[in-house]
């Protein structure tokens, strides 16, 4: 096999042919290209767009830590507070599951409902009064 570089006064010469674009389909090929270039860059996968819902989306995740962290501090005071004091087991035991002493007496306190067409009060069985509350 003969090389082609260098054999006397033949080398290998590569000839080059223009190509003639008028200006205006250079603007609009230019034009289209910083199009798609731009399209890419704002709505691809790693785009701007992607990229603006990211932080915001972390922006909120700090936001929830924030506030979870607020109610495990809470949580702990609380914890630490049934743990030690005996006045604020009792109120927990009152409150939230309607633990009474001996001879303490419950109120109950109902509230009449209003009819919607009249504006009237329904007494109850229990009502004594004359008069709308």
């Amino acid at each position: 096999m003969k090389c082609l570089w260098g054999q006397g006064n033949r080398y290998l010469r590569v000839t080059r042919k223009r190509v003639e674009i008028s200006p205006k389909l250079a603007r609009i090929i230019l034009a289209g290209v910083l199009v798609l270039i731009g399209t890419v860059f704002t709505l691809s996968d790693v785009g701007l767009l992607n990229l603006w819902k990211a932080q915001k989306r972390i922006e909120n995740l700090y936001a929830q830590i924030g506030d979870l962290e607020k109610k495990n501090t809470t949580l702990q005071e609380e914890i630490e507070k049934l743990k030690a004091d005996p006045f604020t087991i009792e109120k927990v035991a009152r409150e939230r599951y309607g633990y009474l002493r001996p001879g303490d007496r419950v109120y109950r306190i109902v509230t009449l409902p209003v009819e919607e067409n009249g504006g009237t009060v329904i007494p109850s069985s229990l009502d004594r009064s004359t008069g709308t509350p």
